[in-house]
Parts: C-alpha cells; sequence; structure tokens
C-alpha cells in the first residue's frame, strides 16, 4: 500500500472532522504507522496527537499577518512539505481545501503520477469568493482544475455543496464522488440526556463554537433570551470571540446569559446533554452557510438535544423533525418575538428517535479507499 500523506494547512485542531478521520486511520490496522500529516500550528495552543499516525506542523498561524508575509509563510510550507513529499514517495496523498494544494499538485503532476490524489473540502467556495478572495487561493484553484480529473477520490460534506461545486468547475461527470457529513464518532451516540425539560424550571439552550456579531444572529437571540430570564437561560462556549462581542453582551447586562469560556472536543458528551436546545445562528451570507450542516448539528442531535437552526439553512431544512424528538427545528431568527415557546418545546405528541450519525460509518468507505480497496463513483 505504501505511505500515505496528508496535508492540512489550517491547524488540526480547529477541524474535529479531519481528527475524526485520522483517530480511525491510527486505529486501522491496514493502514496505521503509515500515515503522516502536514499541517500548521495553532498559534501556541493545544497539540493533539494520534496514536499511529504522525502529525507535522510546519509554522504558526498568526492573525495580523501582512499579505507578504503571508506568502513567505505559505512558501516554506509549500518547500517543507515537498521535501518530506520526496523523502517519504507515498503511494496515497490527501488533501483538505484549496490553500493546502499546492504539494499534492506538483507532487501528482510532475513526481509520481501513479499516486492515488483524495482531496475533501470542509467548506464550499464559490467562484465570486475565489475571485474576490486571497489570489493564492485563486492560483492553486486554477491548478486543481487541472487535476481534478486524476483524483481517485472528491468530497464535500453535503449533496447540495457538491452540486455547486460540480456545476462550478464543469464537471463532465466523470469524477470520483463521495459526499462525507461532519459526523460524531459513534461512541458518542450512546450518551443519555441528563435533564427533563419538562420538570426544569428554565430552559437552557447552549451555543458552542466561534461567535460574533457579523454574520450571527447573536444580537436577536440575546435580545429575546434576555427578555424572558424567567423562562430561559443561555450558556455559550467559545474559544474564537469576534472583536465586540464582550461588550456588547456587558451592555445588555442579561443575567440569564453567560460565557462559560472554551469546552474541549471531547468533553461535549459530557456537557451537552445538561441542556435543552442546541443553537445554529449563521445568517448564511454565503453560499458555504446556506448549504450547511455544520459539526454541531450533528453533535447537538446524537447528545439528546434540540437543534434550532435559522431558516436560511437550506441544507439542514430535509432534517426537520415533526413528530420525533430530539427535535430539529428551523426558527426565523428575525422574528424570535413571534415564536411559541410552548408550542416548540411539546412533546407531547413525539416519540423519541434519535438518529444514530458516526463517522465510524461515515469515513469507511474513504479508510477502504485509502487502505486499496476499489471503489465506485457517484
Amino acid at each position: 500500500m505504501g505511505r500515505i500523506c496528508i496535508v492540512h494547512f489550517q491547524p488540526l485542531e480547529r477541524y474535529p472532522p479531519a481528527v475524526n478521520l485520522l483517530e480511525l486511520l491510527g486505529k486501522s490496522e491496514r493502514i496505521r504507522d503509515e500515515v503522516h500529516v502536514f499541517t500548521t500550528g495553532n498559534n501556541g495552543g493545544k497539540k493533539i496527537k494520534v496514536p499511529g499516525v504522525r502529525i507535522h506542523r510546519y509554522g504558526n498561524q498568526r492573525k495580523g499577518r501582512s499579505k507578504r508575509s503571508r506568502i513567505f509563510f505559505y512558501i516554506g510550507f509549500f518547500c517543507r512539505t515537498l521535501l518530506a513529499f520526496l523523502v517519504y514517495r507515498p503511494h496515497t496523498v490527501m488533501y483538505y481545501e484549496t490553500v493546502s494544494a499546492g504539494t499534492p499538485f506538483f507532487y501528482k503532476k510532475f513526481i509520481r503520477r501513479s499516486s492515488k490524489l483524495f482531496v475533501h473540502y470542509h467548506e464550499y467556495t464559490s467562484p465570486a469568493e475565489y475571485q474576490e478572495g486571497m489570489l493564492l487561493n485563486r492560483l492553486l484553484h486554477r491548478l486543481e482544475k487541472i487535476i481534478y480529473r486524476h483524483c481517485y477520490w472528491i468530497s464535500h460534506t453535503n449533496e447540495d455543496r457538491m452540486k455547486l461545486f460540480l456545476k462550478d468547475i464543469g464537471a463532465d461527470g466523470h469524477l470520483k464522488t463521495a459526499i462525507l457529513p461532519n459526523h460524531p464518532p459513534l461512541s458518542w451516540s450512546a450518551v443519555t440526556k441528563k435533564n427533563d425539560t419538562h420538570t426544569k424550571p428554565r430552559i437552557g439552550f447552549v451555543y458552542v463554537g466561534a461567535i460574533s456579531l457579523e454574520h450571527l444572529y447573536v444580537k436577536e437571540m440575546a435580545g429575546w433570551i434576555a427578555g424572558i430570564p424567567d423562562d430561559c437561560y443561555w450558556d455559550i462556549f467559545s474559544d474564537n470571540i469576534a472583536p465586540g462581542v464582550l461588550e456588547y453582551f456587558e451592555k445588555i447586562n442579561a443575567s440569564n446569559i453567560k460565557f462559560r469560556g472554551s469546552l474541549d472536543y471531547y468533553e461535549l458528551p459530557s456537557i451537552l446533554p445538561n441542556y435543552a436546545v442546541g443553537l445554529i445562528l449563521y445568517k448564511g451570507h454565503i453560499p458555504n452557510y446556506i448549504f450547511n450542516v455544520p459539526n454541531k448539528f450533528f453533535e447537538y442531535h446524537v447528545c439528546g438535544v434540540d437543534v434550532w437552526f435559522p431558516q436560511q439553512m437550506i441544507s439542514c431544512l430535509p432534517l426537520q423533525t415533526t413528530s420525533t424528538y430530539p427535535k430539529v427545528v428551523s426558527v426565523d431568527f428575525e422574528n424570535l418575538d413571534r415564536l411559541s415557546l410552548q408550542e416548540i418545546m411539546n412533546k407531547d405528541h413525539c416519540v423519541y428517535k434519535k438518529t444514530i450519525y458516526s463517522c465510524d460509518e461515515t469515513y469507511k468507505s474513504l479508510i477502504d479507499a485509502i487502505a486499496g480497496n476499489d471503489i465506485t463513483s457517484n
């Protein structure tokens, strides 16, 4: 089978789905100890270690870099990963996102044409965003378009994103594509609820993840929650807080809204079941967020928590529930004053049905393909 090299330019610690895959690769008897991952440091933050997988970190991501500094940083990363590829001579190569495409492209195109190339996208980037975004990403995407037809595997997180992607690149239907949703580990599905909303005096809302005032329904949610302190409370877990957020919450001074600090990914199954509703708050200002079923959707659900998401998130709409719980509900966050909390939380005529979302199963086809088994294109 030979060595496997995976390029993930952004720090792995920010992307639990990528870490989940590495955990499974590290446990695979067919693959373990053959996997090398190339990424960057998390600016001095926690560094994960995965048994059976060797992680190489080349440089640290830092906010506030100048354009010139970012270019030199990437060139350094490209040179070091390319040198490592020349040393390890991988038979299988995988990269995440356009920004990671440089070395895999060069290796596949000019060094080892027989290598199997896998591509996965955490996000969907529209043509307009490529055009208006970083020059580096624009140039790398041009290289990707050259190599796509030679890829062994190309995947997105949902069908809507894949359809948009294929339309954008003018695919002729011969690409080997797959859908890999951002499911949590199978063990999370064994989590049981720790509370009963029928007996709790107040309804607990939880939000986990990056938070800002610009592209999330934060002000709308905060204003509504602050007005009903006897009925609800809201806990926020985040280590990525945009400027102005804390000042805003200090200004509204809501006693029933609290920041709880950061939360390690592996703590989620023990913390989330303490709440009644998990919030997804994207406004859908770009296609990536309109056609998105984020990690937290599945993480909330498998931990037995109801999920509220904005009605603008088209890809989440088919996952709504009407007669089962944990409930999955689309909400008009721009008109929360019209929402009937009693009605939306009522489960008297619902039956319990928690869907098993498992990356162990989701990633099985990818792991089989990496290990050398044949795959069938979609």
